[in-house]
């Protein structure tokens, strides 16, 4: 699947999409990557489905087809 890193996650990871294969293509198991990979947090980003913010606890299967973006935390003014 497609991921795409905006803001700050993409300048702390170092880049703004990547490619990655998961063995379950769940939110669970992106989440889980994201921990695992990069040391982030649910508590540090926020996951859009398809332009539409997710909870990262809902339990939601992902295809090939959704757009997934990665963003950082928002900051009101």
């Amino acid at each position: 699947m497609n991921i795409k890193y905006f803001g700050e996650i993409a300048d702390v990871i170092g880049k703004k999409s990547e490619d990655i294969v998961l063995s379950n293509n769940t939110l669970e198991a992106l989440t889980a990557h994201l921990k695992s990979t990069y040391k982030l947090s649910v508590d540090d980003v926020y996951i859009a489905i398809n332009h539409k913010v997710v909870e990262a606890s809902r339990d939601i299967q992902i295809t090939e087809k959704d757009e997934v973006a990665i963003l950082s935390p928002f900051a009101g003014g």
